[in-house]
């Protein structure tokens, strides 16, 4: 079995910061260890095994973030090595130190108002003029991570999944002629923002070339489940109409780029679960992609 606190522990020895204390503070897809030195505490994010993002993936993402911090933003600024390189790899791990943001996650108190300031921290990334020139994924597909498609192998929903996966890849090619795509965040929801007191936008690794009216519906799929979903979204369009114009787009592509979204994040779910998924959250999916279809 990996040790992977060792890992850990074995990044650090890169960084020229004095080390304390190691605790791991958070466990996901990612795990992130709270570094304390004498003088500052950091966050060191270790990669798993399993490699779904493009090979430059933590490259463009420390520049961009980099870059943000340079330009007065309030994002995490990432450490580099003693010779200056933003990504350490640690027996097949990718491994990246981040200076440690002090607040709460805005998903603890998610409400429209918060929305609303998500919506303009969005804004505000989409107005940066981040490179493009960068190797990471393209959203130019329903599933764009580099994992194999599940969805047919959903019993009782693989068809309609399937069918509803070429459905909204019909509008994801159209909304890619004819226009230049940009880097979008790929991942900005309230459990990716920290007030402290003001909104940081963090774990930017989900980071993709696309358009605004992805990252858009990326957020407003994961209002999904919640009762108050429509007031969410109204106060999330507001807040980024303040800062930007509301990409033009009808209501129909919108819709089915957040069924994509869920398409992409089921597969995701399906590809990397050690067991069965519960029987509510295929059978939550299996109707959302068949009420697409039937409108």
């Amino acid at each position: 079995m990996v040790d992977e606190r060792a890992i850990a522990l074995a990044a650090l020895e890169s960084f020229p910061v004095e080390v304390r204390r190691v605790t791991r503070a958070a466990q996901s897809f990612n795990t992130i260890y709270r570094v304390e030195t004498p003088s500052a505490t950091y966050a060191l994010r270790v990669g798993p095994a399993l490699q779904i993002h493009a090979a430059g993936t933590a490259a463009a993402e420390a520049d961009w973030q980099r870059a943000l911090v340079a330009d007065g933003f309030a994002v995490p600024d990432v450490v580099l090595t003693r010779e200056g390189e933003p990504v350490v790899t640690v027996e097949g791990r990718t491994c990246v130190l981040f200076t440690w943001i002090h607040g709460r996650s805005m998903r603890t108190r998610l409400g429209p108002s918060r929305a609303r300031t998500l919506g303009q921290l969005m804004a505000r990334l989409h107005d940066h003029p981040a490179r493009r020139d960068v190797d990471v994924l393209h959203a130019d597909k329903v599933l764009y991570w580099l994992l194999p498609d599940r969805l047919a192998d959903v019993p009782e929903h693989g068809k309609v999944l399937t069918e509803a996966r070429d459905s909204v890849q019909a509008l994801i090619d159209e909304l890619w002629t004819g226009r230049e795509p940009q880097l979008i965040h790929g991942d900005l929801t309230a459990a990716n923002v920290i007030e402290a007191p003001g909104p940081v936008p963090i774990d930017f690794q989900d980071l993709v070339i696309g358009f605004p009216e992805q990252d858009i519906s990326f957020t407003l799929a994961s209002f999904g489940r919640r009762d108050d979903r429509e007031a969410m979204a109204e106060a999330f369009r507001a807040g980024y109409s303040e800062v930007r114009a509301w990409p033009e787009m009808s209501e129909t592509t919108l819709r089915g780029l957040i069924v994509a979204r869920g398409l992409h994040q089921l597969n995701l779910s399906l590809a990397t679960a050690e067991g069965p998924l519960p029987q509510d959250y295929l059978d939550y999916h299996g109707a959302r992609a068949q009420a697409w279809l039937d409108s």
